[in-house]
C-alpha cells in the first residue's frame, strides 16, 4: 500500500512544535468578559448619569427661568404701559447679574422688543468649542410670562439663562469613566484570569449602585471604599466624589431657587408679601367665596408722619421701624391671614373668615396699637400711627379691583379726616381708636 502524506499537525508534533489553533485560553477570554463587562457598565453608567444630570439641570433651568421672568414681569407694567423703553432698560437692570443669565427682554402686545438686555459673558461662554461638554452646558432655556394689567395683556417678559454648577461634575464623570475604560485594558493585558474574576465583583456593586441612582434620582447612594483592590478603591472613592459634587450643586439650584422665590412674593425688607402674592392670595379667596360663601375682610392702612423719621434719623432708621412694625403686625395676625407691603409705607392685610364688621375693627385696632407699639425703635417726640381703611367681601366690591379701590378710598378719606383713624367703606363716619386722645400726634 502506498504511504500516506503526513498532516501538517503531525509533522509539526514531529518536530516538537505545539499544534496551531484560533483557539485563545480560559484567562484570556475571562479577561475579555471583564473587560468588556466593565466596558459596558462603565458607558452605561456614564449614560445614565448623563442623563440624570441634564435632566436636573434642564428642570432647575426651567424652573429658575420662569422665576425671574415672573419677577421681572411683577416691575414691567410701567414701561410697557408707557411705552418707554428707558424705563424698560431700568427694569431689566434691576435683575441680579448672577451666573447663568444670558438676556433677558421686554416684549410690547405687537411683538416689538421695548428692551433688552445682555450679560457681558455670554458671547465669550458660547465661543468656546464644540465638545459634548461644553453642549451640555450650553444648553439655554428661555422663559416667557405675559405681563398682565386688569385681564389685559400688555405684553411680555422674556428671560434666556444657562445652569454650569454640573459641568464639573460631569467633567470628572467622564473623566474618571475613560480612566476606567484604560484600566480594565491593562488588566486584560497583564492581569490574571482570578484578578479579573474579583474585579467582577465590585464593578456589579457600581451597576447596583447606579441603577438605585437612575431609578430612584436619589444621590445620596455611594459605593463602599473597603476593596483591597487599589484600582477599584480608588475608583469607588472618585465616583463617590463625583456624587457629592451633583448632590451638592443639586442643593444648591434648589437654594437659589428658594432665594428666587423670596425675591419674588415677599418684601426684602420687611419681609412681608409684596404684592404679586397678596393679589394671588386675594384671588384665592375670592374663588373660595364663591365656592363656600365665606366672606372676609381687607384692611389697608397707610403710616403717618412716617417720612419725620426718614428725614429726621435716616433711611437706617425708617427701615428699622418698618420691620419692628411689620415684625409687630404679623403677631397680631393669624397664620391663616396675609400681611402685605404695597410699597413705601402703606400696607395691607386679608383677613379669611372674618365675616363682619365688628370683627374687622377689632382687628384693625390691634394693628393700629402695634404699629405705635414699635416706635420704640426711634428717638423722635411724635409717634407714627396709621390711618386705616376697612372693606368686607362682597358686600364693599365683588371683585378685586373695586374691593382695593374702596378700601384704598376708605383709607384716604381717614387720613384726610385728621389720621390715626379708620373709615369703613360702606360708613360715612370714620371711627376714631379708642386711645386716641392717648397716641394722636
Amino acid at each position: 500500500m502506498p504511504n500516506k502524506l503526513p498532516t501538517a499537525s503531525a509533522a509539526s508534533a514531529a518536530l516538537g512544535a505545539p499544534p496551531r489553533s484560533n483557539t485563545v485560553s480560559i484567562s484570556h477570554q475571562i479577561s475579555r468578559v471583564v473587560l468588556v463587562t466593565a466596558a459596558i457598565a462603565v458607558l452605561f453608567t456614564m449614560t445614565v448619569m448623563l442623563a440624570v444630570a441634564a435632566m436636573l439641570a434642564q428642570s432647575a433651568t426651567e424652573e429658575r427661568a420662569r422665576t425671574i421672568a415672573q419677577l421681572l414681569a411683577a416691575g414691567a407694567e410701567v414701561p410697557l404701559v408707557l411705552q418707554d423703553p428707558e424705563r424698560g432698560r431700568e427694569v431689566l437692570s434691576a435683575l441680579s447679574p448672577s451666573d447663568g443669565l444670558i438676556g433677558a427682554r421686554l416684549i410690547d402686545r405687537n411683538a416689538r422688543v421695548l428692551a433688552s438686555t445682555r450679560a457681558s459673558d455670554a458671547a465669550s461662554f458660547e465661543g468656546g468649542g464644540t465638545s459634548i461638554l461644553r453642549r451640555l452646558d450650553m444648553s439655554k432655556v428661555t422663559a416667557t410670562i405675559p405681563v398682565i394689567d386688569q385681564g389685559d395683556t400688555l405684553g411680555y417678559a422674556e428671560v434666556t439663562i444657562r445652569e454650569q454648577y454640573l459641568s464639573r461634575a460631569l467633567s470628572g464623570f467622564v473623566a474618571s469613566g475613560f480612566a476606567v475604560l484604560a484600566l480594565m485594558a491593562l488588566i486584560w493585558i497583564v492581569i490574571s484570569r482570578s484578578i479579573g474574576r474579583r474585579l467582577s465583583m465590585p464593578l456589579t456593586r457600581f451597576s447596583e449602585v447606579t441603577r438605585k441612582i437612575r431609578d430612584t434620582a436619589d444621590f445620596t447612594h455611594r459605593l463602599s471604599a473597603n476593596d483591597h483592590v487599589a484600582e477599584v478603591r480608588a475608583l469607588s472613592e472618585d465616583f463617590n466624589a463625583m456624587l457629592d459634587v451633583i448632590e451638592r450643586s443639586t442643593l444648591e439650584v434648589k437654594e437659589r431657587n428658594r432665594d428666587l422665590v423670596q425675591l419674588a412674593f415677599y418684601d426684602p425688607l420687611t419681609g412681608a408679601a409684596n404684592r404679586v402674592l397678596l393679589l394671588d392670595r386675594l384671588t384665592q379667596l375670592i374663588d373660595a367665596h364663591r365656592r363656600d360663601g365665606q366672606p372676609f375682610a381687607v384692611v389697608a392702612f397707610d403710616l403717618d408722619d412716617f417720612k419725620l423719621i426718614n428725614d429726621q434719623r435716616g433711611h437706617q432708621v425708617g427701615d428699622a421701624y418698618l420691620r419692628a412694625m411689620s415684625l409687630a403686625c404679623k403677631s397680631e395676625l393669624r397664620t391663616t391671614d396675609t400681611f402685605a407691603r404695597l410699597g413705601g409705607d402703606e400696607f395691607i392685610a386679608l383677613l379669611p373668615e372674618v365675616a363682619t364688621r365688628d370683627n374687622a375693627l377689632i382687628v384693625a385696632r390691634k394693628l393700629a396699637d402695634a404699629v405705635r407699639s414699635a416706635n420704640h425703635v426711634h428717638t423722635l417726640p411724635h409717634c407714627c400711627s396709621a390711618s386705616m381703611g376697612v372693606g368686607l367681601y362682597p358686600k364693599d366690591g365683588d371683585t378685586t379691583d373695586a374691593l382695593l379701590a374702596r378700601v384704598d378710598a376708605a383709607m384716604y378719606q381717614a387720613k384726610s379726616a385728621g389720621r390715626n383713624q379708620i373709615n369703613c367703606v360702606s360708613e360715612a363716619a370714620p371711627h376714631e381708636h379708642p386711645a386716641k386722645a392717648t397716641h394722636e400726634i
